[in-house]
């Protein structure tokens, strides 16, 4: 699965109230951490991110120490762990690193992860369990888990996509449009590591992220440092395709010199391909919106975006802008559909119904609209 599968097999626990636990595993980079701090945000849940490989049996487990009358001894729970007084009803306990960590600590989790307990300690009634680590054959430090442990897990395999990591993170985190382009000129680019070629230095989603804060504060790439730090963080192969990359990218023309004429939309289809991503990315907010309305400004915005992809000649290129837009906000862009007075758009439409997804004509022509919208799926 992608990374936004496994976000959503996380989230379907938490909206059904499911108490078992999730592992994780996946190559390093790939974000599995990033999203389940994204579904602490989106779901108000403190996450508290343990890093096992980093801890001690006794830092889980706790200390056993004698009661005030010596008569028996009690456990002394670790600070660390969820607490309803301090950390609010709702949390995310975050076990990091399960697979690099040794195997008493791997004992001392069992557990806590099914029975929700240790020792005198109970996890908090809103307290859902999610671990996460690599995978055997990722080149990392590795310790196989134990049978009774891996049987008390719903665990899931995460690989790297780079649909899901532009529309659910690279767009909505600024990541340098260089960056963007060149990935989904070579989205196999995304994450490069091979255990077996013993290079230290690799793409992966993480390091794509740093190329795009050095970017930000110069993407120069013509100088030697820009060039070099790239490099050190993709690697040799990846990092020379994308400078060699950047250097011939073309400025793409605004959507306002489109609208007014100044200037006119490329020929060429890898210029029009980067044309048509710019534009869509322009129009990232559409992801952040969900089912909230837009605002005026975002609305107007949308607008602009639509009449340029449903003026382009190549009719092949107008419907694979739009729908790279309905694929980011089907309901929003509907909606904006539904309020333009565009006679471009009705001949987009009327030419293109079939694979916008209409039913029947419903009376659709070349130059009006009528009551379409209870005919788009």
């Amino acid at each position: 699965m992608n990374i936004r599968e496994f976000q959503e097999a996380v989230e379907f626990n938490i909206e059904h109230n499911i108490r078992h636990s999730i592992l994780g595993l996946g190559a390093p980079g790939v974000g599995k951490s990033q999203a389940i701090q994204q579904i602490g945000q989106k779901y108000g849940y403190k996450v508290i991110d343990l890093r096992l490989a980093q801890m001690s049996e006794v830092e889980i487990g706790g200390l056993i120490y004698p009661n005030q009358d010596h008569t028996h001894t009690v456990w002394l729970a670790p600070d660390i762990l969820p607490n309803e007084a301090r950390d609010g009803k709702n949390t995310i306990l975050l076990l990091d690193e399960i697979t690099s960590c040794t195997k008493r600590v791997q004992v001392a989790a069992y557990q806590l992860i099914l029975d929700r307990r240790i020792g005198q300690y109970t996890l908090p009634e809103g307290t859902f369990v999610v671990a996460l680590g690599n995978r055997e054959d990722d080149d990392g430090v590795y310790i196989h888990l134990a049978g009774p442990l891996a049987d008390r897990f719903e665990i899931h395999y995460i690989e790297s996509d780079f649909e899901s990591w532009k529309s659910d993170f690279a767009l909505k985190h600024g990541i340098h449009p260089y960056v963007i382009d060149y990935l989904t000129f070579k989205p196999s680019d995304l994450h490069t590591q091979d255990p077996d070629s013993g290079v230290m230095v690799f793409a992966t989603p993480r390091s794509w992220e740093r190329v795009s804060d050095i970017l930000n504060i110069d993407s120069d790439v013509t100088k030697p440092v820009i060039r070099h730090k790239i490099i050190g963080n993709v690697g040799t192969a990846a990092g020379t395709q994308f400078v060699e990359f950047c250097k011939k990218q073309r400025p793409v023309a605004s959507v306002g010199d489109l609208l007014s004429g100044k200037a006119k939309p490329p020929r060429n289809p890898e210029e029009l391909a980067l044309l048509i991503d710019r534009l869509a990315n322009e129009a990232e907010f559409l992801t952040r919106a969900g089912e909230d309305p837009l605002n005026d400004s975002q609305r107007q915005r949308l607008e602009q975006i639509i009449e340029v992809f449903v003026r382009l000649p190549q009719a092949e290129y107008a419907l694979l802008g739009v729908k790279k837009l309905l694929e980011m906000n089907r309901e929003a862009v509907k909606a904006v559909f539904d309020g333009m007075d565009s006679p471009a758009l009705n001949q987009f439409i009327a030419r293109n119904r079939y694979a916008l997804g209409f039913t029947e004509d419903g009376g659709i022509s070349n130059h009006a609209k009528s009551n379409w919208m209870s005919l788009w799926k």
